[in-house]
């Protein structure tokens, strides 16, 4: 028997060139092809963290114990350009038939940097200084980075465990700032129906490898994430959501009781 679950559904749209380390190989950083919810709990101003973490320590237990229990935002999945101008533009036959014609959107772009790192506070050492740490010495910082490009477009989901759908709507602003240089993204919100079930279940969108008990039985996909890994992809058993797409899109399958981070509580 299914019950009735409504979900808010968040379509995250990149303004700026986005960028976080989901993974660094030797002078490049990359940005994956997600979002992780760790950064959306801030972003979307339902967490407040430190302005200066000293230490560069994460606090995410700390910080969501609060919410953590009565919402689960999921990570974002980028979406295909044929959903981004759907979503974007709305149902416009005729700019999706000269799509083609349009610059490229969304994506990945890989640029050099030959500048000062990327920290909160650099201290302007004068060669005379006698403190200064690297006299006689030349090291310029350089490297590559892969950043997500402005016109992409994410899907993210909100589950209303104790709070009303409604009022998680009204939270969230309508731009927030994203990623390692605080880039500009626009959110837009909805609430789309969607039903708990019970059985053999296949996820099909990401969520956190801590934020959930269940152990897959089978069809697991993972990608290793900074801080977290994610699954993409799993079999399991037991209370599912399943979120309808209508007829365009495949309905979007998770697990029901994802928490932040809950193995690691």
């Amino acid at each position: 028997m299914s019950d009735s679950f409504p979900v808010v559904k968040c379509s995250i749209e990149t303004l700026d060139r986005t960028l976080y380390a989901s993974r660094e190989v030797g002078d490049l950083v990359d940005s994956g092809d997600y979002i992780l919810n760790t950064a959306l709990y801030y972003g979307l101003g339902f967490v407040s963290g430190q302005y200066i973490n000293i230490g560069n320590t994460p606090n995410y237990i700390k910080d969501t114990s609060d919410i953590f229990k009565k919402i689960y935002i999921t990570p974002a999945s980028m979406e295909s350009t044929d959903v981004y101008l759907k979503t974007v533009y709305g149902e416009d036959r005729k700019l999706s038939e000269n799509s083609k014609f349009l610059p490229k959107l969304g994506g990945h772009s890989t640029s050099q940097w030959n500048a000062r790192p990327h920290l909160y506070a650099v201290k302007n050492w004068k060669a005379t200084d006698k403190d200064y740490p690297y006299k006689g010495l030349n090291l310029p910082k350089f490297g590559r980075e892969r950043v997500i490009d402005q016109q992409n477009l994410f899907t993210s989901f909100i589950f209303p465990y104790e709070l009303d759908a409604e009022q998680i709507v009204s939270k969230i602003p309508r731009y927030v700032r994203l990623g390692k240089k605080k880039s500009k993204v626009r959110v837009k919100t909805e609430i789309v129906e969607a039903f708990t079930e019970e059985g053999e279940f296949i996820a099909n969108h990401p969520f956190g490898i801590y934020d959930y008990e269940g152990l897959p039985i089978g069809d697991l996909i993972s990608v290793r994430m900074r801080p977290m890994p994610l699954i993409i992809q799993g079999r399991y058993k037991g209370k599912f959501i399943k979120i309808l797409q209508g007829k365009t899109k495949k309905d979007v399958v998770l697990p029901y009781k994802l928490e932040l981070l809950k193995v690691k509580r």
